[in-house]
């Protein structure tokens, strides 16, 4: 997808061996302490009410917009959003300005209020930090017609993260318009989002097109982190994608939920994709991709080139999925068990882990930010 359009399967004798070292590895990968949002400290501010002209991004005299509060934004600042709406299916809120290793740029709602930013989300900066927002990514810029399908155009862009060492956290990402949906969050279909990380954040009701419309789609970028999220309602493609070149992805201790199938990892001629673990996921209910003849299935692998290598899926738990696990052909695969995983109530999008879970112990976000 450009700008504008977006081995072999471990034995039972190796995985006794090799899973504790592959639980050691996990177990470096643990969970960022939540951010206590009433903490925040606000540099600059943007109100529904506000005006980019005749504003100063001060309290008393706000900008009106994302694209300008971006624009002034400097490394180690906070730009705060009041409750309210801004832009709609037409708007482009392009994030440019780069934080830096050491003071990354934060943009987030003002402490006890919630600001909704409507339309397409295009973060090119680095180094920087969106969080505590609702974004409903129903947007038009999304004009290619997929060849070869049913699918209607223009459709939504994915919130698009194109820049390296960017957060998204506690962020309540949707398409409320129904013929809109597109892909939910792509990260790295061009640029470089290596250091990527979403936590965090509930991401759900996106996706229309047979099964090419995604929660997450991981295009490209190495070390890129997923955890704490959860994922639901899509039953046109996976909760994550990681296809067709990222490396080294964490993914783990995320509920997907009522999506084609929970994940797939591939590649193309040319590429590689390597290094990716997924583990300590709870994946149910999966529906299914009938126009690709697949179940509703845990994971499977594909390739159009060289198969990947150091790609592993173990420790989850998968039910009401069934095509169960799904196929794997180049992916080590181990310690994944079919159990009822005791949520406290999936039905309403509660996905918080009962006592008697077992991911009771797992870390697993509780929905509260």
């Amino acid at each position: 997808m450009g700008k504008q359009t977006a081995i072999v399967a471990m034995v039972l004798a190796m995985a006794a061996a090799l899973a504790p070292a592959a639980m050691a590895r996990a177990s470096t990968h643990r969970h960022h302490k939540p951010r206590d949002a009433a903490s925040v400290h606000c540099d600059l501010f943007v109100s529904s009410s506000g005006s980019d002209s005749s504003g100063d991004g001060s309290l008393g005299s706000p900008f009106g917009s994302l694209n300008k509060l971006d624009a002034v934004l400097r490394p180690g600042e906070t730009g705060c959003l009041r409750a309210g709406s801004y832009g709609s299916t037409s708007t482009w809120h392009q994030i440019d300005t780069d934080g830096t290793a050491r003071d990354q740029i934060t943009i987030t709602s003002y402490p006890g209020e919630t600001a909704t930013v409507r339309g397409y989300v295009d973060i090119e900066a680095n180094y920087t930090t969106l969080s505590h927002l609702s974004i409903d990514g129903s947007n038009s810029f999304y004009t290619q017609v997929r060849s070869g399908t049913k699918c209607p155009a223009p459709v939504s862009q994915p919130l698009v993260i194109a820049g390296h060492d960017d957060v998204l956290e506690f962020v309540d990402y949707y398409q409320s318009v129904p013929s809109l949906r597109g892909n939910g969050i792509g990260i790295g279909f061009w640029g470089d989002a290596d250091n990527t990380v979403i936590r965090f954040s509930k991401i759900h009701d996106v996706g229309q097109c047979e099964a090419y419309d995604h929660l997450i789609y991981l295009s490209h970028g190495n070390n890129v982190q997923i955890y704490d999220n959860w994922i639901y309602d899509d039953a046109h493609g996976r909760g994550v994608q990681l296809y067709p070149a990222p490396t080294n992805a964490k993914v783990y201790d995320n509920v997907i939920d009522h999506a084609g199938e929970g994940f797939v990892i591939g590649n193309e001629a040319g590429d590689t994709v390597s290094g990716n673990e997924i583990y300590n996921n709870v994946i149910t209910n999966s529906t299914g991709l009938p126009t690709q003849g697949i179940p509703g299935e845990g994971i499977h692998d594909l390739y159009g080139g060289k198969p990947g290598s150091g790609n592993s899926f173990y420790g989850n738990i998968l039910y009401g999925n069934p095509g169960g696990i799904g196929p794997l052909t180049a992916v080590d695969h181990y310690d994944n068990t079919s159990a009822n995983p005791r949520l406290t109530d999936p039905v309403q999008h509660d996905y918080t882990p009962l006592p008697a879970s077992p991911a009771a112990n797992w870390g697993i976000w509780s929905g509260r930010s």
